[in-house]
Parts: structure tokens; sequence; C-alpha cells
């Protein structure tokens, strides 16, 4: 056993540490922070078209949907149901031109089925684990008897990649990984089965825990090398150093209350953990959700970077508009603030890589007492304090600020930090706290991700005085990889307001940036020969 040692003095040294070994978080595709609409199952073309529909009819933003088990051609893995989804590459061309994008799920059992030519491809190439003596080895998953690949062999990594042409032709955004833990209906994966680990003979037991990390790396460098995009990857199970392939959520949680408070702590964990690209079910995924806990999650969650509605088929149906007015309206309320604040998530992952977005309060006040142990509030970066209701009937909740001035997000007053106040949070109402001297970063409302589309940006000043350091890309290829960003500081001093290009390697500089101070709003064009902006 090995056993690293990282040494502060602070957390966020230490953080930073471990990420420096286990690497970082490669910037995500911008749309990829945007709301996302996902169940068990849509399980037709007819369903998902109506589902893209309502949500634009209703406006509430989201730019994916997300498609289960049931688009397969009998959950046969790089396969689409020629009756359930006839014209599916049509179907996501249309959502594409609704700002809407799809993503599928692929589990790894690969069903045995002689007349498919995914199993018998993978038998030719030996991609397949075997038993101890050398036969496939076989379980049963969703499509019924199924093999397992061996990802921890570099060429079966490559092979699985390459079936993602599959999916990107069709017009994929995204793939979402299941199952990999790997799950089976018979039972455990025996120890004794054969795997590889990175060419050399190994076994189930001794690469268990890096199986689902395998498979995101094969399916990362399938995507990346197929359509030079940022790949979009979803793993149920990952390991130490996921944040280098694929994004997680915490799995089949329910639709309770105990599960609603563990989010946070588990979200905050894993961002502790190196994985800040992390979301839980919002509502639930089993059992039945209540208009009131669907509203709570979704406040509570509205800072976690995957920000995805999903629930089971044997479930009650949970999209936004399930259970009419007022939830339906509080709940677009929410979305429209995530897409306004949204640049402050895609901020942070460009240029704090080594630190979650949402941060226990401890990571930054660890002398701190009284948030050594508090679990059920959360900073975003430094500057955003989010204190969700998770508690049942409650409209009105204690929240505890650490030293400094804080400022309420909805009312502008000024609170004392050090001291714990009681906040009135009726159903439709998120408590949220400013730090002074910070800013954030407004975009105008869209219903999508649409980076070509974003020409003006407004920046909101709390408190005296400030600075913030914006970050701009094309969001969507690996060209800022080669220095295609600009970067931007935004200073106040009371009523007084600069905006400085300090970097420009991406070609759309925005035309007008609004700095939004307490006396007055100050306007910004730029001007191409000067490359500057002047008031």
């Amino acid at each position: 056993m090995n056993y690293y040692l990282f040494a502060g003095p602070t957390m966020t040294d230490v953080a930073e540490a471990y990420t420096t070994l286990t690497g970082t978080t490669p910037l995500p595709q911008k749309w990829t922070l945007g709301y996302q609409q996902s169940r068990f199952s849509y399980a037709s073309e007819k369903v998902v078209r109506d589902l893209a529909a309502k949500m634009r009819a209703l406006n509430i933003p989201c730019d994916a949907i997300h498609l289960d088990i049931d688009y397969m051609d009998g959950f046969r893995v790089f396969t689409a149901d020629p009756e359930r989804f006839p014209q599916m590459k049509g179907m996501i061309a249309d959502l594409k031109q609704q700002g809407i994008k799809v993503v599928t799920i692929i589990d790894p059992g690969v069903k045995v089925d002689k007349q498919y030519a995914i199993y018998e491809d993978g038998l030719a190439k030996h991609a397949f684990a075997t038993n101890p003596d050398g036969t496939p080895y076989v379980n049963t998953v969703w499509p019924g008897k199924a093999v397992y690949p061996d990802f921890g062999n570099p060429a079966v990594r490559t092979w699985w990649g390459q079936n993602q042409q599959f999916l990107t032709d069709l017009g994929v955004a995204g793939v979402w990984n299941d199952m990999n833990e790997p799950a089976g209906f018979d039972g455990p994966i025996p120890d004794d089965t054969v795997f590889s680990d990175n060419g050399q003979p190994s076994t189930a037991l001794a690469m268990h825990n890096v199986f689902g990390q395998n498979m995101a790396h094969a399916t990362y460098d399938g995507l990346k090398k197929l359509t030079g995009k940022r790949p979009f990857v979803i793993s149920r199970a990952v390991y130490a150093g996921a944040q280098r392939y694929t994004t997680v959520w915490t799995g089949d949680n329910r639709s309770t209350w105990a599960h609603l408070r563990l989010a946070l702590p588990q979200l905050c964990s894993l961002g502790l953990s190196g994985i800040p690209f992390a979301g839980t079910d919002i509502g639930g995924f089993t059992s039945d959700t209540t208009a009131e806990l669907m509203t709570r999650w979704l406040e509570a969650a509205l800072f976690s970077p995957l920000l995805r509605n999903h629930s089971t088929a044997r479930s009650r149906l949970q999209e936004p508009w399930a259970f009419g007015e007022p939830t339906l309206s509080i709940y677009r309320k929410f979305v429209e603030l995530r897409y306004h604040l949204l640049d402050l998530l895609y901020d942070l992952f460009a240029l704090q890589p080594s630190l979650p977005i949402m941060r226990p309060l401890v990571l930054h006040y660890q002398d701190d007492a009284r948030v050594q142990t508090l679990n059920d509030e959360y900073l975003v970066g430094e500057s955003l304090l989010v204190a969700p209701v998770v508690e049942q009937g409650a409209t009105q909740r204690l929240v505890y600020l650490p030293t400094g001035d804080w400022i309420d997000f909805w009312t502008g007053k000024t609170v004392a930090g050090g001291q714990s106040i009681v906040v009135d949070a009726p159903l439709d109402h998120l408590p949220l706290f400013v730090k002074a001297g910070s800013l954030l970063p407004w975009r105008p409302l869209t219903q999508s991700v649409d980076v070509a589309t974003e020409t003006t940006l407004t920046f909101r000043c709390y408190g005296k005085a400030g600075v913030y350091t914006h970050y701009q890309d094309d969001g969507e290829d690996l060209a800022y990889q080669n220095g295609a960003y600009n970067l931007y500081e935004v200073r106040f001093d009371g009523d007084q307001a600069s905006v400085e290009l300090t970097r420009q390697g991406y070609p759309h500089p925005y035309r007008k940036i609004t700095v939004e101070t307490a006396g007055q709003d100050h306007v910004f064009y730029y001007v191409p020969e000067a490359r500057a902006y002047r008031e």
C-alpha cells in the first residue's frame, strides 16, 4: 500500500496539492452547466419531442435531455430502437435547433448475441473479461446475458472509444455511463475473473474499483478524438482522479428529506476529493417526490455543476410542470437564476481548477469552530453563500455567516458576519448572501447556452470596493488550450468602475459590459482599434 501525505497549512493548499497528483477537471463545454432533464425513461421519439416542446412553451431554460436505456434496441449498447426512435438522428438535429442537446446512457454490459456486431467484434478482439479457464465471463444485466469489456486493456479502451461513433454520428452531445461498478443481476463478479491492468494480467478483485474509471477514460478519449470538442461524460462509478475524464452523480437516491439533507455534504465532499463537477438526482430517483421536496431540492442543488432532474419510471412524474402552480413558477424562477449566474461557475472551472465549485464553509474559514461541522450551507467559490431549506415544512432557517460583512442577495441589506441570523424562507425563497467586496457576473436570460450570441455581460457589485477576473472562450472546443481565450479585470471602488481586457486570444470580446455599482450603472463599449473598453 502506498500512502501520500498532503501538507497545509491551509485546506486550500491541501486540495491543490491533492489535485497536483490526481489531476484537475478539464474545462467543460459551457452548455453542460445548463439545466438538464432526464427520466428512466423517455421511451419514444414522440415523448422526447413533446418534452422539448413543453420546455420551450413554458419558458423553462434547458440545455439537455437525457435518454435512458429504452432508446436502445433490446438494451444493446451502441444501437437505437428502430420502432421507438425511427428518426433519432433527425430528432436530435431538430432538438439542437431548439437549443437542446441529447445525452444518451451507455452501460458496460454487452449482450451475448451472435447476430450483434459489437458482441462479435469484441469476441474477435478478445475485448471481454474471462473466467480463469479463458472463456468469456457472463453475467445478467438489462439486455440479458452479457459480457464485460476489459477496460484495463488499453486496446479495449481504444475499441470502446471508437464505438462512440455510433452516437456521435447521430449527433449525441454527451455520454452517460451507468451500471459500471460493474453491476450484475446474478451477483458480484467473482474475484478471480481475469481482467487486465494496463496490459498485464490481473483480477476482478484488483481492478474492481477502477472499472468505471477506465470506462470513463475510454469514453472520454473516444469522444475527444471523434468530435474535437471537450467531452461530456457522466459516470456512476469512479475512483481518485476521475475528474480528468468524467462528471459524477451520486447514484440512485430516494425522494426523501433525509436524502436531500445528505446531498449537500455528499457534493461538498466530492469537491474536496478533487471532483468538482458533480450533482445529485434533483427530486430523488426512487419513490414519489412532492411539490415541496421537489422545490427545496432544486433550490439546494441550484449551484451544483451538474444540474439534472432524474427519476425512475416507477415513480410519479417530476418534470417542472408535474405539480402545476405555484411549483412551476418557482421552478422556473430558480432555473432562470442559475442561467443568470452560470458564468460564475464557468469562471471557477477556468480559473480555479484545483478547487471545488461547491465548497464547505470550513474550506475558507478553517479556524472558525462554528463551521467545522456545518454541512447544510455551502459557498460557491468564496463569494456566494447558499443556505437552502432542507427540513420539511420549514419556512425559516438559522443561517450562520462567517466573519466579515455579508450582503443579502435579494434585499441588498448588509449583515455583519460571525453570527447566526434567522432568515425567513417561504417555499419560493432561497437564502443567498454575497461577501462584501465581491462582484458577480450576470448573464442576460436565455433559454439555453449559445456562446455565439453572448455579446453583452453585466457585473453586479456588492460592498464598497472589489475586483473580479472573468474568463471567456468559445465554450466548446479545445482551442483554449492553445491560448484562444480572453481575460477581463473588472474593478469597482465606490461609484467608480473600470473594465480592462487583460488578455485577448479569443476573437469575439463582448461588445458591451455593464458594471452595476450602488450608485449607478457604468456601461463600457469595446473599441476594436484600441482593443479596450471605454465608458
